[in-house]
């Protein structure tokens, strides 16, 4: 059995350092070092890919993997695919989702980060069995042990940090009005440490000294070290006692940052919700309240706030667990090379618990009147013309489509006349897949059925309930 995959190191990442572009680079970094791997550029469709008798194709480059199973069917492939869903509510990997779904065959597998976003996905596609959905992420092997910090007296001066996209979505104003609260019924016996690119000018450095300054917080009591990359996680850790994750976005499917912290020894401090719930004990996390109002796929948001007064009182009274990594298995190489071998492979994560209240309230709008094959052609002919740079006809739908809306669509022709062609960047062809194959769906979160359930022990395969 070979392994084939694509040579993700060859991808431009520069600048773009989400979780999910780094582990596409991680797995294909894993898989290519192998003497029976078989790399491919899958921008060049499927004649990259060779012969397949036998063999097992991961499928894990972005959103694209329902272009590996319409090229299996039209060559009467017989291999195996391994695909990845890395995000939760994105219209990327739900619209891969949706096209692979029809061509999904027993023994193919699909790799979740954790078992909020597995579940998810179960709940919404009842035809993939819970056997062929695997959490597997590895990503822990490259990471340091180190021992737990200690967290400081509560008359020492507190040191709280953030790390991530400064963003509303990843709730980066919670932190920084509960950083200020703290800061202020402290004595002014806080600091705050942050890392991350900004989203918006709000977040820029200059206007979050200013945002807190009118708090009362003075500059030096701020370090702002923004872009960073992995050789300078463990100086970031070593200045900091604390780190907060608020984040309720849209598209959290793990929180990477939570095991860089942890590794490190620093604690953190979560909100209740989501994949943290699986991370972290219940002392660590915060409540959080889901909003009820109608989401959609391709916008990234917060799906609820974290409730600040109890988050200031946990930085005020030291009152977290100290750092400690919980079931790691899944997060390991070995569990990875499982999932791809499909040899004594786990399914979920064990015992532990995981937000089953979130998942029991998703409700996903279904699809009208859309033939899967059509839209996993058109889909496919996109994929080729805008990576192998047919433009003509990429701009001849955009103004088809223009027409019919009766509006200009400058941000789609930007897509498309841009230079550069990069399979890491997803606001470019997905944003095209969302305007011309499929529209992006909208979903919410319903009202809390049993807020007593909002964690339980789960068994590796339990009945699946379609929306």
């Amino acid at each position: 059995m070979r392994l084939h995959a694509h040579d993700y190191g060859l991808v431009d990442t520069a600048g773009i350092l989400d979780g999910a572009v780094l582990m596409h680079r991680t797995m294909s970094d894993l898989i290519t070092a192998r003497p029976d791997a078989v790399p491919h550029d899958i921008t060049r469709g499927a004649k990259g890919l060779g012969p397949l008798a036998g063999d097992v194709v991961y499928a894990g480059n972005g959103p694209y993997a329902h272009l590996y199973h319409l090229w299996r069917e039209e060559q009467g492939g017989s291999h195996r695919i391994v695909r990845e869903v890395h995000t939760t509510f994105w219209s990327g990997y739900w619209t891969q989702e949706e096209l692979c779904a029809p061509l999904h065959r027993p023994g193919d597998t699909v790799l979740f980060p954790s078992e909020y976003t597995r579940r998810v996905f179960l709940r919404c596609f009842p035809g993939v069995p819970a056997r062929d959905a695997v959490v597997a992420y590895p990503m822990l092997d490259a990471m340091p042990r180190h021992t737990p910090v200690p967290a400081p007296a509560p008359d020492a001066v507190l040191r709280v940090g953030y790390l991530g996209a400064l963003s509303t979505a990843k709730n980066f104003d919670q932190v920084l009005e509960s950083f200020a609260r703290c800061h202020r019924e402290s004595g002014g016996r806080a600091r705050l440490v942050f890392a991350g690119k900004p989203n918006d000018p709000r977040w820029e450095t200059g206007a979050v000294l200013e945002r807190l300054a009118a708090r009362g917080v003075p500059a030096d009591h701020v370090t702002a070290l923004g872009l960073i990359g992995a050789d300078r996680l463990a100086d970031f850790f070593s200045r900091v006692d604390v780190l907060l994750f608020p984040s309720t976005a849209s598209r959290e499917s793990l929180g990477r940052v939570v095991f860089e912290a942890l590794a490190h020894g620093a604690p953190v401090l979560a909100a209740a919700m989501g994949p943290a719930v699986e991370l972290l004990p219940a002392r660590n996390l915060v409540p959080a309240e889901l909003f009820a109002t109608p989401f959609s796929m391709d916008r990234v948001v917060a799906l609820g706030r974290v409730d600040e007064d109890v988050l200031t009182q946990r930085l005020l009274a030291r009152d977290w667990e100290p750092a400690r990594l919980r079931n790691t298995g899944p997060f390991e190489e070995p569990a990875f090379w499982r999932a791809l071998t499909g040899t004594g492979q786990d399914h979920g994560t064990g015992d532990a618990a995981y937000d089953a209240a979130t998942v029991a309230r998703v409700e996903v709008d279904g699809r009208r009147a859309t033939d899967p094959a059509a839209a996993l052609a058109d889909a496919h002919r996109l994929f080729l013309d805008y990576f192998q740079r047919r433009d003509a006809p990429l701009l001849e739908r955009i103004a088809a489509l223009e027409e019919e809306q009766g509006r200009r669509r400058p941000e789609l022709r930007a897509v498309v006349t841009a230079p550069e062609r990069n399979l890491a960047d997803y606001r470019a062809l997905p944003r095209l897949t969302d305007a011309l194959v499929l529209a992006p769906l909208a979903y919410r979160l319903t009202p809390v059925p049993d807020p007593a359930a909002a964690t339980v022990p789960h068994p590796n395969d339990t009945e699946v309930v379609p929306v």
